[in-house]
């Protein structure tokens, strides 16, 4: 696979009027594009929520509503659906309905200053593997931000992983083989912990020249596990890039280094099942930019 892209186009994940932002959005096994859409300001009934499921190449299948603003969300391999987002955590079928929905974990728990009452319904991130379901949420009691563990109920929530620091309401996580892995934005590292919130390892560091470095004040923002076994890193920047490295650490190629500049803002990427196209949420465009490998 080359290091650069070869093409560069926008999804059909515009906002349309009345369709509300676009959130933030995952791929399923086959390839389908899972939209989240919503209010920018998901607080109590959001009539914009909603999931539009798209094919490989842009052609809307079926738009599904939801009770609550979708801010994050994953897909298992057997096609179950998991959504978090104001407050409330949803398990969908593979037709978008609800099958299961509970309070986030954060909203349970005490908040300890007022300020903090703004941010206890976000959820910024959420990954599913095996029998677990993995949940990013603002702390309670600082600004950081903790990770919960819930069964694939939904219930039987334990706190895992705290005092993870991270830059303007971002705290990505995903999952696989047991493993939970953080791009840990505020302290330019990848880190991997186990399904109890014991940390394994980490790689990463602050350079703003060097290809292999992270730039920016909080980078990475965004990761997904490719089914190559690698990890795709997204940054805001400047410059916005999508950088593949193995799970150890060792630098693999900027894989797209689009032409778009963005703010301090969550850059979800995304990589298709054969890992020749890879996906970069452009939230200042409410769009999707599609990139494919060189060769």
């Amino acid at each position: 696979m080359a290091g650069r892209h070869r093409e560069h186009r926008d999804h059909p994940g515009r906002r349309q009027k009345g369709g509300g932002k676009l959130q933030n959005f995952c791929l399923n096994t086959n390839g389908n594009v899972f939209a989240c859409l919503g209010s920018s300001t998901p607080r109590g009934k959001d009539d914009s929520a909603q999931i539009k499921v798209f094919s490989p190449d842009g052609k809307l299948l079926e738009s599904w509503p939801l009770p609550s603003t979708p801010e994050a969300i994953c897909v298992d391999p057997a096609g179950a659906i998991f959504v978090g987002g104001a407050g409330r955590i949803l398990k969908l079928g593979q037709n978008g309905k609800v099958l299961t929905s509970a309070d986030s974990p954060a909203v349970a728990a005490a908040v300890y200053q007022k300020m903090l009452q703004g941010r206890q319904q976000n959820v910024t991130g959420i990954a599913v593997t095996g029998e677990d379901l993995f949940v990013a949420c603002p702390s309670v009691s600082d600004f950081t931000y903790s990770v919960y563990r819930l069964d694939r109920d939904l219930k039987n929530s334990k706190l895992i992983v705290k005092g993870l620091h991270g830059c303007c309401g971002q705290m990505d996580v995903q999952a696989r083989d047991g493993k939970l892995w953080v791009p840990h934005n505020a302290r330019h590292l990848v880190e991997c912990y186990d399904r109890d919130g014991k940390k394994l390892s980490s790689f990463g560091r602050t350079d703003r020249k060097a290809a292999d470095g992270f730039g920016g004040c909080c980078e990475p923002k965004n990761l997904r596990l490719g089914t190559d076994g690698n990890i795709y890193a997204a940054e805001s920047g400047p410059p916005v890039a999508i950088k593949r490295f193995s799970p150890e650490g060792k630098f693999g190629g900027v894989v797209a280094l689009p032409a778009f500049s963005s703010g301090c803002v969550r850059v979800t990427v995304e990589v298709s099942p054969d890992c020749r196209r890879f996906y970069l949420l452009d939230t200042g465009a409410d769009s999707i930019h599609v990139f494919a490998a060189k060769n």
